[in-house]
């Protein structure tokens, strides 16, 4: 199976996208902000992404958790993320303005687009679906993966986010080894390796990710590879908190997969 065109016609925005599956962007803006102010700029964009529809109070609780704001404080906030963002081709703003809303509430343009709700999208099309379009629409879901989930984001901010990036963690690792083995099971070990690497780019410390590599490997016939790949997961696991054991299921994996030593008498 070829790889995934991530320029294809379905997935072109028309307008900015939030991406969120890996650093934090926001593409394509055609605006201007202040780096100073890019930072709260981006999370009112990443929340609204995620929650469309929130009124003031809900984007004041996640933007300013332990902070009284004033009206003129948020308006200024959403103001200058609204001339950041800018245009589409008719003149209409990206992020609505709420009087312009039918509930009054913040919104973004219908050409604004997510990695997350993309991925979402293609996730939900391929996972019961075992044909080659399934598998082609698992791919896409996860071309869209370029690290960790909200990667750089200020520690001080996007407590609201947690529930959000451990979904999405979960999200990705599911479909990552869902894909690995269909692609291993019908011999493409190129494919197979390539999901499990691209979610290993978002938790790498995934043990499920990392015994879906084994396999590829293995199943290539790439002992070194194997070894390899091994050696890493335990430098991995020993950088973990001052260090944790491999799963159990993860040591007997690799006994069976890798050769056994031979001693000589």
């Amino acid at each position: 199976m070829p790889a995934p065109n991530t320029a294809e016609p379905d997935q072109t925005p028309f307008g900015p996208s939030v991406l969120l599956l890996g650093p934090i962007t926001v593409a394509g803006a055609s605006g201007r902000v202040d780096s100073n102010r890019k930072s709260v700029a981006s999370e009112l964009l990443a929340f609204l992404a995620l929650n469309p529809g929130s009124d003031h109070r809900a984007v004041d609780a996640a933007l300013w958790p332990a902070s009284r704001v004033n009206k003129e404080m948020r308006n200024a906030v959403i103001s200058r993320t609204r001339s950041w963002l800018g245009t589409d081709a008719d003149g209409n703003q990206h992020l609505l303005r709420v009087q312009n809303t039918p509930d009054k509430r913040y919104r973004l343009g219908p050409h604004v687009t997510c990695d997350w709700l993309t991925f979402q999208h293609h996730a939900r099309q391929g996972i019961n679906d075992h044909s080659e379009d399934g598998d082609l629409a698992l791919r896409r879901a996860l071309a869209l993966v370029r690290g960790r989930p909200f990667t750089g984001m200020d520690p001080q901010r996007y407590a609201w986010a947690e529930p959000t990036i451990q979904e999405m963690v979960s999200a990705i690792t599911d479909v990552a080894s869902e894909l690995s083995t269909r692609r291993r099971e019908a011999n493409d070990i190129p494919g197979a390796l390539w999901a499990a690497r691209q979610g290993l780019l978002a938790v790498e410390e995934s043990e499920t990710l990392h015994r879906a590599l084994f396999l590829a490997h293995h199943a290539a016939g790439d002992i070194d590879a194997l070894r390899e790949a091994a050696a890493r997961l335990r430098r991995i696991n020993d950088s973990i908190g001052g260090g944790v054991e491999m799963d159990a299921d993860t040591a007997e994996l690799l006994r069976n997969l890798l050769p056994r030593p031979i001693h000589a008498r």
